[in-house]
């Protein structure tokens, strides 16, 4: 399910290890804004988790209505995959069967969501799947329900950090497809490594060292902190061959913790780049919570990432009942809009009819008057129009054959060569060449049949030759079409 729609205000929540994180991003006349945000240390809370949301939605009157949550990296196993295909719903099958040899849980103990990273010309498709413990999303949806709010997707910080960026630092991603640029986000407790290329996250790795540890005691967990951050990019580039990290970007808390970037140039020879948290985001004047020092300790990229850019959520890690329920409630209010275009359509089209009742007989008198002084023209008229049709006929008996050649010179590829065309004017043309490998003759076979020119397209035989150590595919395709 790519995008939710949310005409009203959408509230985003985090419930973390360690803090409860919450951003409205409401509509204005400059667009959408984040216009209310509440930070609070779980350990500061002394009552339920519902009660203190149900207490902060009253204190901070924040919509209840489309709520989205999110699971922390660090709560959530990511694997990258790839698989011999491109076509979506086989993939989806392969990630099934994947999914629980992935995690040491049963498939009844787990929820899973995939996005599609990349595909390649050779039939490839890169795949991040992302598994959680049914129980950590559990308990985040049913506390959001008994604090009285409707909970419309659960997603995962990391896509959150990635909207962030793609909206801070969007010349960030360019042409080059072996540029990778490192985000590490900081968290009070764990960072998340993401690297960005070709315009979306490729790899993502969880370092737990976060703020806590750095900003108390810094010369004991810097160390600790780089060699993660190393050895992540060295396995991202044994994965990736080819790619290069060129620049290493500290969001969230980086930036307060003092001598963290210097550190890390040292360790990795890269570029590290302090973010600014707010960069190209519209931010509410009352939204002072950033200035706050005791907030240094606390990431918000993800948090308003997916405040910002809620309607493209790849991941989806929402409860199967829950998903029921919102389907069959959207059912409801669809059956409902129905109901009442249906009757307004009955009543309409009553309405029409009525009216035209008294004013039928008069346009048929009229009518007759018309077509009795139109008559004698009429005969001339479909004179000539025999004659053309004749004439027409004559030039499509001639055009046939150019036609259906012109049309399969459009449609063959560079990949392909034809050493005989055979055409059966009544309904078939039989095709005989080669092409570089046999899925090409698919391709093409395919492209033949998808025309709208052709009714069917058979392949009588595609078969892997060799001629001077080249290998090729032979093949012969009949292409059957209705006479024009």
């Amino acid at each position: 399910m790519k995008s939710v729609s949310f005409k009203k205000p959408v509230t985003v929540i985090e419930i973390g290890n360690d803090w409860l994180k919450i951003a409205e991003n409401a509509p204005s006349a400059l667009g959408r804004v984040i216009s209310k945000v509440s930070l609070v240390k779980l350990a500061q809370i002394n009552e339920p988790v519902a009660a203190a949301l149900a207490r902060i939605f009253k204190e901070h009157n924040l919509n209840k209505q489309g709520v989205v949550t999110y699971l922390p990296r660090h709560l959530v196993t990511v694997r990258a995959l790839e698989f011999p295909s491109t076509d979506p719903k086989e993939i989806n099958d392969m990630v099934g069967l994947q999914v629980t040899k992935q995690t040491p849980y049963s498939k009844d103990e787990i929820y899973s969501s995939h996005k599609i990273v990349s595909s390649d010309r050779e039939g490839y498709t890169k795949v991040m799947l992302v598994i959680a413990r049914r129980s950590l999303v559990s308990e985040r949806v049913e506390a959001i329900f008994s604090a009285g709010m409707a909970v419309e997707r659960v997603g995962v910080s990391t896509e959150g950090v990635y909207n962030w960026f793609s909206v801070a630092y969007p010349h960030e991603f360019t042409s080059d497809v072996q540029r990778s640029v490192v985000v590490i986000d900081v968290d009070s407790n764990y960072s998340d490594f993401i690297v960005m290329r070709e315009g979306g996250p490729v790899f993502t790795r969880s370092i737990l060292v976060g703020a806590n540890q750095l900003m108390e005691e810094f010369d004991k967990w810097h160390e600790k902190f780089a060699e993660e951050a190393k050895h992540s990019i060295d396995l991202y580039q044994g994965e990736q061959r080819g790619a290069k990290v060129v620049k290493v970007i500290l969001s969230g808390a980086g930036k307060n913790i003092q001598g963290l970037n210097t550190a890390l140039e040292t360790k990795l020879g890269i570029l590290v780049e302090n973010a600014i948290p707010v960069k190209n985001m519209r931010i509410k004047d009352s939204v002072n919570v950033l200035q706050d020092p005791n907030f240094n300790f606390v990431s918000v990229s993800a948090l308003f990432g997916i405040a910002i850019r809620h309607k493209e959520l790849d991941l989806d890690m929402t409860p199967h009942d829950l998903r029921i329920q919102r389907k069959m409630e959207r059912k409801r209010k669809q059956l409902m809009v129905m109901g009442v275009l249906a009757t307004s359509i009955v009543m309409f089209i009553s309405l029409i009819l009525l009216t035209s009742i008294y004013s039928k007989n008069a346009y048929l008198d009229r009518l007759k008057d018309r077509i009795a002084k139109l008559e004698p023209e009429s005969k001339d008229v479909e004179e000539m129009r025999k004659k053309i049709n004749l004439v027409a006929n004559r030039l499509d008996a001639k055009g046939t054959t150019i036609n259906l050649l012109s049309e399969i010179y459009k449609l063959t590829p560079r990949e392909v060569s034809l050493s005989a065309i055979s055409i059966n004017e009544r309904d078939r043309a039989t095709l005989k060449g080669r092409a570089n490998a046999l899925s090409d003759v698919y391709k093409y076979a395919k492209t033949l049949e998808d025309s709208g020119y052709f009714e069917k397209v058979n392949t009588n035989y595609a078969t892997t030759k060799r001629e001077n150590n080249v290998e090729y595919a032979d093949f012969e395709v009949v292409c059957y079409y209705e006479k024009r």
